[in-house]
């Protein structure tokens, strides 16, 4: 049988090496074996993300900030996916509680201020767009 802690160590091996595909067998294997390994969680979220896999990794870093609250760097891990998920009201919302947690966390604070610049650029752009564009959609049907 499986040891939580060794299918862990296997895990993160995996990942510090870049063999993301078998540190996510691995960490998902622990964390089946041992539910309340946070740092598992935590590995095997960042795994998922570096697959592209955001909600998965939202996922495992939610169950990890819930084994072990009060973690800055936990929620600034969720709001890193949430941005690259394209979730950014959820993402700067993360970054806020990672700042409520520990207020001089500058990796938190810079993310959060680019999001925001990011954020204003958008609505920006958006808002733009929108006046430029015709009020009717021009005629595109092939005449017979």
């Amino acid at each position: 049988m499986a040891d939580a802690m060794e299918e862990f160590i296997i895990g993160v091996d995996a990942f510090k090496t870049g063999d993301i595909e078998k540190a996510i067998k691995r960490l998902e294997l622990s964390t089946h074996l041992n539910g309340k390994n946070h740092k598992a969680f935590a590995y095997l979220g960042a795994a998922y993300a570096a697959m592209n896999r955001y909600n998965e990794a939202i996922g495992a870093f939610k169950v990890s900030e819930q084994l072990s609250p009060g973690v800055a760097s936990i929620h600034y891990n969720i709001a890193q996916a949430y941005e690259a998920a394209g979730v950014f009201g959820e993402a700067e919302f993360e970054y806020k509680r990672a700042l409520q947690v520990d207020h001089k966390y500058i990796k938190a604070a810079d993310a959060l201020k680019l999001l925001e610049t990011r954020m204003k650029n958008v609505k920006t752009m958006s808002v733009e767009h929108e006046a430029s564009e015709p009020e009717t959609p021009p005629d595109t049907l092939p005449t017979a």
